[in-house]
Formats: C-alpha cells, structure tokens, sequence
C-alpha cells in the first residue's frame, strides 16, 4: 500500500501551500473503520481546499476524463473554454494542451480514482474504491449533480456512489462510515459530521434513501454550523 500521493502531487501542494492561507482541520468526530467522506464541490473550492490541506492521503472519485490525456484534452478544448467560457475555439485548443497535461500527471499523481458514469465501467470505480478501504485507505467524494454551484448549501446529489456500501458489506459484513466533510471559505476550516452508516436490518433500496438523505442534511448542518449558509 502506497500511504502517500505521488511526488509530482506533493510537489505542486508544497508551492500552493506556501502562499495560500492555511485552514484548520476538526475531525474529532471521526470513528475508525471504513471511511468514505461526502463532501461539496463547490465549483472546485472543496476538492481544491481539502485535497491542500487534509493531512491524510484521500483516493478521491475524479470523472475518468480528466485522468486520460487525450480525452481531458477534448475536454477542456471542446466543452469548458470553448463552451463554458466562450473562447475562441484555436485559442481553446492552444491552451487545452498543456493544461490537460498538467491536469492529469496531477490528478494521476494524487491517486485519483477514475469515474465511469453511465458505463459498464463503473464497476471499476467500485473495485478501486473497495480495493482502497481495504488497505486502510479514506476515500472522498464529490457528488454534486451541479458542481460549479458556488453556494454552501449542497443541493441535489448523485446517490451511485451509495453502493460502495452494498459491494462492501457483503464482502466484509461490516457497514462503511459516510463521513459528511464540508470546508468553510468565512471560517477556514475543513470539518467531518458524524459518520452516517446503513442500519442492520433494512433492505438496501429503503435505507439507501435514509442515508442519502442524512448525508444531505449532514452537510448542510456543517455549514449552517460554520456560519455559511441556513440548514436545510
């Protein structure tokens, strides 16, 4: 088991760590075993703030375009500036190209865990993931169906990530903890709730609602907390 990031991925954190303003980590809530953080985006300001200043190593579920070359190329060539941003399409493929191969030494070199959305390979997703909890690795998430929502509330979420919970526990027969994980830009701080888990007893269709929806409140709570937003 490698219980670091790659040398590139520590590299680049060094430099941004040495001008950006440090923030405060509270974990004390956190329970050993299994640990699957859910966390908002926030348009980039989550992952960006906790994979800077988290001080364990965390297998983070990163759409698989932006791990491949190639098509993190297309990507930001033919969809975020040229569609997103509005730029000119030469200009959006001049820069697409370094950008796309820094993006992904970077993210490779964090031990980013590769995201297939609507495809048979999704199962990928969830062998890695389980591969990680097993060698005692924390795994986060980002399930945000908007992400460049900028607000501390969290809205609607992607509930897939869910099923880690099903492929674990029938392999261990022990439950994962769901840690809500929220960064506040007023207070500097990254925070874990209480570990959410699935209830014995339940069938996985019915407690799966349960869950997402403490997740849900959870995080919200962490920001109400926190002074950013109202909780919902």
């Amino acid at each position: 088991m490698r219980n670091n990031y790659g040398i590139f991925f520590r590299f680049i954190r060094f430099l941004v760590r040495v001008v950006y303003p440090r923030y405060h980590i509270d974990t004390s809530k956190v329970e050993s075993g299994p640990t699957v953080y859910i966390s908002h985006h926030q348009n980039l300001f989550g992952p960006f703030i906790t994979l800077l200043w988290f001080p364990a190593k965390l297998r983070t579920w990163i759409l698989h375009v932006f791990l491949d070359r190639q098509t993190c190329y297309r990507q930001y060539a033919h969809y975020t500036f040229s569609e997103r941003f509005g730029w000119n399409k030469y200009l959006a493929q001049l820069i697409a190209f370094p950008v796309a191969r820094f993006i992904t030494l970077l993210l490779t070199s964090g031990q980013g865990i590769p995201v297939y959305r609507s495809s048979r390979k999704i199962m990928h997703t969830f062998q890695d993931t389980l591969t990680a909890l097993e060698n005692g690795e924390q795994v986060i998430i980002f399930p945000d169906i908007d992400y460049t929502d900028t607000s501390a509330a969290i809205k609607s979420m992607y509930e897939g990530f869910l099923n880690v919970e099903k492929f674990y526990y029938k392999k261990h027969g022990i439950h994962i903890n769901f840690v809500p994980l929220y960064a506040s830009k007023g207070k500097r701080i990254i925070v874990a709730g209480q570990a959410i888990r699935f209830r014995e007893g339940i069938g996985f269709k019915t407690e799966r609602k349960y869950v997402y929806d403490q997740i849900h409140k959870g995080l919200n709570q962490l920001a109400a907390e926190c002074g950013d937003a109202q909780a919902a």
